[in-house]
Order: structure tokens, then sequence, then C-alpha cells
């Protein structure tokens, strides 16, 4: 069980890109007001797709609607929590989630493997937001 937020998002991360499969990323990526937690640019079977990450231990609607802020703006928004919350996200969230189609939610073990709860279908053409451009080009 994970104390605090920044350890989630520390041992995801540490795993999530262990072999540089982000391109380019920033955390606290300012897409929106409130910024979204971490923003990636990655390169997947030739194509490239631009993905959110919101972390959360417990308030999973703000979460949600944190996720759902990111959405004009990426291919993918996901939501990343500890993995004892799978259970609640697929009885609870499910039909949210199967309604906002491009929102996935990933869970995290205390050792930073993380597993896919929910897949998020491929949004086609996100706005770029000026953000984006920046990180792409650095």
């Amino acid at each position: 069980m994970f104390l605090y937020e920044k350890d989630l998002k520390y041992k995801f991360w540490k795993t999530y890109n262990n072999k540089n499969r982000a391109k380019k990323y920033q955390f606290e990526c300012p897409i929106r007001e409130g910024n979204a937690d971490l923003v990636t640019i990655e390169q997947y079977q030739g194509n490239y797709q631009i993905n959110s990450f919101e972390f959360k231990l417990n308030d999973i609607k703000k979460v949600m609607l944190q996720a759902e802020a990111n959405l004009d703006f990426v291919n993918k928004s996901w939501i990343v929590i500890p993995i004892e919350k799978r259970n609640l996200i697929l009885e609870k969230y499910k039909n949210y989630l199967d309604n906002k189609k491009y929102i996935g939610v990933m869970g995290v073990t205390e050792e930073g493997r993380y597993e896919i709860i929910y897949q998020p279908k491929f949004k086609e053409k996100p706005f770029i937001h000026q953000t984006i451009l920046n990180l792409c080009v650095m």
C-alpha cells in the first residue's frame, strides 16, 4: 500500500519508462488549469501517440474528472492508482469509462509493476496544445 502519491508516481514511472518508451515527457504539464501530472510522447507500432497520466491514491471521482479534462489534448488519458483499487474501478466506474472511451486505468503494485485495469480506445485527432508542441521540439 502506498502512503504518498509521489511514491506511486515514482514507482510507476521507474517501471513504465525503464526502456525509454517515452520519447519526450513532462511532469506537471500545463495543458489545462491545474496541470496534468504527466504527459508523454511515445512511439507505438510506428505511430506517435500523446498520453496523459493522473496519479491518485484515493479520490477516484476527482481523478476521473482530471483525466477527462486532459482528453482534448491527448490520444489516451490514463488514471494510475494502487492495484488494490482494481475491483472498485471495475464494479463502480466501468460504465463511466465505457462512455468516455479514451480514459484508461492502470494499477500499480508496491514493487512498481503495473497492470492495465481498463484499456482505453485511441483518439485519432486530439487538439495540439502549444505546450505539447514545445515538448515535441525540445
